[in-house]
């Protein structure tokens, strides 16, 4: 005995669906002759031991195999014919001579021709089975054998007519739908590249676009929403990583107040401005518009939502305010000096005629100009909401420095100032911020000082804080007032009537210390001065501010 001889292997093919309906159809036709000899043979045996009705079983069981056996797949359809035919002539000797009404088993060929071949074909076989009928009716005459053959091939004949013509109608039909299945295919084939298209075009801007249903249920997204947002890519209707805030570093917009939410219950509304902290830790201002589709052809109506990132533009915008604002304050003081220079010069009693000309051509154009400038400031927006660079400095030294540069303004109106910071005041911030605080506060106590006032500034490390403290003798503040000092562009009466100013100054300041993370505050009392506060947060050292960083992963 060898071990791993080859081994022959015997494979049955799958037989196509031509094959197997063939082989379905004659089947059923040998099942039910061979069903009907058995009962013949208990309930008739006479009959069965005819030989024609013994040829005809065997016949169709022979023709049965032989039809099991063919390769239909190999063989032209007209060799199919041959069956049926043959089949026909095997009920004919079946029901030949014999009182049992086996002519019925002829539908089986009948059905077979008229549903699968041509008319001609049917005709073939009808003819046959009257020619049978015929020499039948010849070799058993009778009364009644007439009349069988007539209603016999009538009845075939109607069968076969019907059957061929619901066919063709049932083909006929396939047809039409298969045509009919092949435009949907393209249609959709179309519709599905314009889809794609278009999803390309929208994944190819900025602008973040949702498509929702009258029903609020997402239909489209494109990529630019998906990433502001922080959505699944696979599920855009899970719920977003980045968080919509009322503000920059304001309070979260609840819910059902949130543009998505408003959208998805058929609001429309335009340019509404939230502002977005990304899943990457990122604040992004986003003006957010929602619009109504109207229904089309097959399209439902619906709702579009367009998010458009206006970040940049939101800085450049604030940028703009903030130097507008800036530039406009730091004017005044130079064209000011300007004037009250030139104005000094005019009470001069030896000045020339033409000289006299030249210092009023200086004062008018120099009004012309800070007129310009104040109309300037009326026209912008506090700008003063975020920090520039930021840098470790000591604020004793802008504090020192500052003070330096407003000492001949101050004794030339008698005021004494008074300093004391010894100590180093390290603080994380924008050290020309800074500077614009400090000077802020000093020249207003400058300015709102009398003669043989004084004004007193004291800076110095209190806990995790550097305090600044600039208290003057001058005007103070009214109790009515004090609560408005801060506003933009306020001024109290007292002040107006000492000196002139925009009231920017210390809002600007109070702007400025707030976006560092730090306070001002003012105490007052009318005729007896003024005491400006300012609190910063320490610098923190190397290791604290490492570890600030390891907790705060945004």
């Amino acid at each position: 005995m060898r071990i791993g001889a080859a081994r022959g292997t015997f494979v049955v093919g799958t037989p196509d669906a031509r094959t197997r309906s063939i082989w379905l159809t004659q089947l059923v036709l040998a099942a039910s002759v061979l069903i009907t000899a058995i009962l013949v043979m208990v309930l008739q045996p006479a009959t069965f031991g005819k030989w024609n009705f013994l040829v005809g079983t065997l016949a169709v069981v022979v023709l049965t195999l032989a039809t099991l056996a063919a390769p239909w797949s190999r063989l032209p359809a007209p060799a199919v014919l041959a069956v049926p035919f043959a089949d026909a002539l095997a009920i004919g000797l079946v029901s030949s001579g014999t009182e049992l009404r086996l002519g019925y088993l002829w539908v089986f060929p009948v059905m077979w021709v008229a549903m699968h071949f041509r008319a001609a074909a049917l005709a073939v076989m009808l003819s046959l089975i009257g020619l049978i009928l015929l020499v039948d009716s010849t070799v058993t005459p009778g009364s009644i054998a007439a009349l069988r053959v007539f209603v016999v091939l009538i009845s075939l004949t109607f069968i076969g007519i019907t059957a061929h013509l619901a066919l063709r109608r049932t083909r006929s039909l396939r047809r039409l739908l298969r045509r009919q299945a092949g435009r949907l295919t393209a249609t959709l084939g179309r519709r599905s590249d314009q889809e794609r298209r278009t999803m390309e075009i929208l994944n190819g801007i900025d602008t973040g676009i949702v498509r929702l249903s009258e029903a609020g249920s997402v239909l489209a997204v494109n990529d630019a929403y998906s990433r502001l947002y922080g959505l699944d890519r696979l599920d855009p209707t899970l719920p977003a990583r980045s968080v919509e805030y009322t503000g920059l570093r304001g309070m979260p917009v609840p819910y059902s107040e949130r543009p998505f939410s408003r959208a998805a219950r058929g609001e429309t509304f335009t340019d509404a401005s939230v502002w977005l902290f990304t899943a990457e830790g990122e604040w992004r201002a986003l003006s957010v518009t929602a619009k109504r589709l109207a229904a089309r052809g097959d399209e439902d109506a619906g709702v579009l939502l367009l998010v458009h990132d206006v970040t940049a533009l939101t800085y450049a915008q604030r940028e703009r305010e903030r130097f507008t604002a800036m530039a406009s304050h730091e004017l005044k003081h130079p064209l000011t000096v300007m004037i009250g220079n030139a104005e000094l010069a005019l009470e001069l009693d030896d000045l020339t005629p033409r000289t006299r000309e030249r210092f009023e051509s200086i004062i008018a154009a120099s009004d012309r100009m800070l007129t310009m400038t104040e109309s300037l400031v009326t026209t912008s927006r506090r700008g003063f909401g975020g920090r520039d660079e930021v840098d470790d400095i000591d604020l004793r030294l802008i504090v020192l420095d500052s003070v330096a540069s407003f000492r001949a303004t101050a004794a030339s109106a008698d005021i004494a100032i008074d300093v004391r910071a010894d100590e180093p005041l390290p603080i994380a911030a924008d050290g020309f911020r800074m500077r614009q605080v400090v000077d802020n506060i000093v020249s207003n106590a400058i300015k709102y000082t009398q003669s043989d006032g004084e004004v007193r500034i004291r800076a110095a490390v209190d806990g995790g804080s550097v305090v600044l403290t600039v208290a003057d003798t001058g005007i103070g503040i009214d109790p009515d007032d004090l609560p408005r000092v801060l506003t933009p562009y306020f001024r109290a009466a007292e002040a107006k009537e000492k000196a002139g100013g925009t009231g920017l100054g210390l809002g600007i300041s109070n702007d400025i210390v707030q976006a560092h993370g730090g306070t001002l505050s003012l105490e007052s009392e009318a005729g007896a001065g003024t005491t400006v506060t300012v609190r910063l947060p320490l610098a923190e050292t190397p290791r604290a501010a490492d570890d600030t960083h390891r907790r705060d992963p945004s």
